[in-house]
């Protein structure tokens, strides 16, 4: 009966665990295809264009909801807010260096919550 008990126990942790990987990967799912949306955005713009320009984005990007200016796109996907920024850095006169960073807040029972984030890093050529 003992052995048989601690076998039934060491089954529930697993689903347990299991369920956490299984939300954790659909959340790592939804950031790439939302920094995916993004990258692809930007690599269609003009490469003059101000969203292109060196330097943090989005710095006067304006939330209509409330009238703030936010310093990220926040995209809502499922029951989570994924919040993207980039950084655009001129390489040479030809060719921008373009870094998507989404990040969004996971609760995981044992550490709490944390934050996790995706980089993509983008080339631009004139």
């Amino acid at each position: 009966m003992a052995v048989m008990a601690f076998g039934i126990l060491g089954f529930m942790f697993m689903q347990g665990r299991a369920a956490q990987g299984r939300t954790a990967g659909r959340e790592m799912g939804r950031a790439t295809i939302v920094a995916q949306n993004y990258s692809e955005t930007l690599l269609t713009l003009d490469y003059s264009d101000s969203l292109l320009s060196v330097g943090s984005h989005p710095s006067t990007a304006e939330d209509t909801s409330d009238g703030t200016v936010d310093s990220q796109m926040s995209t809502k996907y499922g029951n989570f807010i994924y919040n993207t920024t980039w950084t655009v850095s001129d390489n040479t006169t030809n060719l921008k260096t373009i870094v998507v960073n989404t990040n969004w807040t996971l609760k995981d029972n044992k550490t709490g919550l944390q934050t996790k984030s995706l980089n993509f890093t983008l080339l631009k050529s004139r």
